[in-house]
């Protein structure tokens, strides 16, 4: 099934590789945070019948049962990080009184409204928790088969929504930051737990899904505070002003400024900062219009992607012999907002998702080459990814994209059955027989087979060397896309 139209081309690209990169994930957001890696020749179409997985692992419960981690690719290996919470079976609840309402259920509420709402929401919620046990989990696979390799659990605490960071690889050692404050290195070898940090601050039922980067021997990572702690042994060795930052989604980046490591961060408010890694000293904050989304560094160019479009996707002027020297702003693009998603920097182009559209946009002025529009319902949140020729956006189903095209091109469009096989929409249309039934019976037969089965939103997949990784609200699926 089709799900775009275009909207319009402006301008010619000259898409270039970007530097050669480490074929594997092994962090948010891939290698160098960018949300790029290089890799060989992909498929360019799929069989009729679907390409089957390469394999499937299951009991990987997701969404507000498991929360919303992306895959990780290292060594050879899958990491996979979740927060679960079960029933105890003797627990007795009622239906709740105050579920949690996205945007466009707050219409008619005004903000005192909808602040006395959240007040009662997250006391009933905490209320509720009580018949619930909580444990994180870090799942480690063989990349070409799913075998598990080890598979560790541990009790955990209630936060309003899951814990959903995704693990960082480091010198193999496995980051992630655990529900409570609490800050977990494991060895990746064994899954032993090498240290836990519990982070200081206060602490009742908040949740930070910020992800781990790692600048030589400091482990980073945004916690109501952005937290510089050793890789050694997690002690904290500084924090920034905790009455300014509250980071919660988004996750920091390094520039490596004239050899001196910056650490880049978006905070709420807005607002953009960047620290020394070495002593926490701040050298600069910005008013970016930032929400949930990751900064990207591109040579001597900050990259931040806004909540809304008066701040849109910004392009700064970064000056690595003097870091502390504010950002000048260089261009603008309006033509895209989304309250999480981070974009992706490949080569000379910027691939940024948002508002229900796709558009490509070029570095060095942020002209449009192309834009799109997605016909699907209110994405949010889930980032695309590029790997070698091709971008990939994986919302109810895996849209590919050719990333050299001058105007938008679509590659494939596929849909994850209840087989999981991977399957062109038409194709799957056709399986399933739907233009003999009615409407009602076809989108309910749709919804069974094709978005019910497909990948969990707000989850990113990994690629590595050609085998892409993808998150599915109950199962990790992994697919071999070598041409």
């Amino acid at each position: 099934m089709n799900r775009l139209q275009a909207l319009g081309i402006v301008g010619v690209s000259c898409c270039l590789f970007a530097s050669t990169a480490l074929a594997e994930w092994p962090q948010w957001r891939g290698p160098e945070r960018t949300g790029y890696v290089d890799t060989g020749p992909l498929l360019e179409s799929l069989p009729p019948d679907g390409l089957p997985p390469l394999w499937r692992f299951d009991s990987l419960v997701g969404g507000n049962s498991g929360g919303w981690s992306s895959p990780v690719i290292s060594g050879g290996r899958v990491f996979v990080y979740s927060h679960t919470k079960e029933k105890n079976a003797a627990a007795d609840l009622e239906p709740k009184k105050y579920p949690w309402l996205p945007p466009e259920k707050r219409t008619g509420m005004s903000d005192e409204e909808y602040a006395e709402y959240e007040v009662k929401r997250r006391d009933e919620d905490e209320r509720r928790a009580k018949a619930y046990r909580f444990q994180q989990r870090l799942l480690c696979l063989d990349l070409n088969s799913g075998d598990v390799i080890w598979d560790k659990s541990s009790e955990a605490v209630y936060t309003r929504f899951v814990q959903s960071g995704t693990p960082c690889l480091a010198a193999g050692r496995v980051y992630v930051l655990g529900p409570g404050r609490v800050a977990c290195c494991y060895d990746a070898a064994t899954g032993n737990i090498v240290w836990q940090q519990k982070l200081p601050g206060e602490f009742r039922d908040e949740f930070f899904c910020s992800s781990f980067v790692v600048a030589g021997d400091t482990a980073l990572v945004a916690c109501g505070s952005l937290f510089a702690l050793s890789a050694a042994d997690g002690q904290v060795i500084w924090k920034s002003d905790e009455r300014a930052d509250y980071g919660s989604h988004s996750s920091p980046v390094i520039w490596q400024a004239d050899e001196t490591p910056i650490v880049i961060c978006n905070t709420a408010g807005g607002r953009t900062k960047a620290f020394q890694v070495m002593d926490g000293n701040q050298l600069w904050e910005l008013s970016t219009g930032v929400g949930q989304s990751t900064p990207i560094v591109a040579g001597d160019l900050l990259l931040t992607y806004g909540s809304s479009r008066k701040s849109g996707l910004t392009a700064f002027r970064i000056f690595p012999d003097s870091p502390q020297k504010e950002p000048d702003q260089v261009w603008r693009f309006r033509g895209a907002a989304d309250s999480g998603s981070t974009p992706v920097l490949r080569g000379d182009a910027i691939f940024v998702q948002g508002d229900k559209r796709v558009a490509k946009v070029n570095l060095a002025d942020g002209e449009t080459v192309w834009q799109t529009t997605l016909q699907i319902s209110n994405p949010r949140y889930t980032s695309m990814i590029a790997a070698g020729d091709q971008v990939f956006y994986s919302w109810e189903g895996l849209l590919v994209m050719d990333a050299n095209a001058g105007k938008f091109q679509q590659i494939y469009d596929a849909e994850i059955d209840s087989d999981g096989r991977l399957i062109g929409g038409d194709d799957l249309r056709k399986k399933l027989d739907l233009d003999k039934l009615d409407s009602d019976e076809a989108e309910k037969r749709w919804q069974q087979s094709a978005i019910r089965s497909g990948p969990l939103a707000c989850s990113t997949p990994a690629i590595s060397d050609g085998r892409i990784v993808i998150r599915l609200r109950d199962a990790l699926i992994c697919y071999d896309l070598r041409n």
